[in-house]
């Protein structure tokens, strides 16, 4: 079964089987914003292709883990976000430049991971010219969503 969820913005999310990634375009008491570190990120706004669920499922101490494999087209980028809970994110093919507010831009190539700190924004963006794969793992409680976009929706 899949599963598309179209948001107020524009953007959809389409995932095998449950929908374990909750986009929102609600702020959530988050200023909504169009700008990393007083700049707007390059690329495309435009929902990662391809995903798939890899695990989602209650840990012996009661926190979810939901891990997710999905494909980052080249130009493109997802909207400003934060994540509640951090999260991290590794590169299988192409390379992903990470945008945070209060850090440099940081550029990841296959083979390498990096940490999304909780409640930051940030948007990641493949500036080349070849697709990128991803893994994404979030540790968070039950019935929390893994992300939260903050970034306008009237594009």
């Amino acid at each position: 079964m899949r599963i598309t969820r179209t948001l107020a913005c524009g953007l959809a999310l389409t995932v095998a089987g449950t929908a374990a990634v909750a986009h929102s375009c609600e702020h959530s008491g988050w200023d909504i914003t169009t700008k990393i570190n007083g700049e707007i990120p390059p690329g495309e706004v435009k929902s990662l292709v391809d995903t798939s669920i890899m695990a989602d499922t209650i840990t012996s101490d009661g926190q979810r883990l939901v891990v997710m494999k999905g494909t980052r087209k080249a130009g493109t980028r997802v909207g400003i976000h934060i994540h509640k809970f951090g999260g991290h994110t590794c590169v299988l093919s192409g390379a992903i430049t990470d945008f945070v507010e209060g850090l440099n831009p940081g550029l990841y190539p296959a083979g390498t991971c990096y940490y999304m700190p909780p409640n930051t924004p940030m948007t990641a963006a493949n500036l080349g010219t070849e697709d990128a794969v991803l893994i994404d793992t979030f540790i968070l409680p039950p019935g929390e969503d893994t992300i939260t976009i903050v970034e306008t929706c009237d594009e």
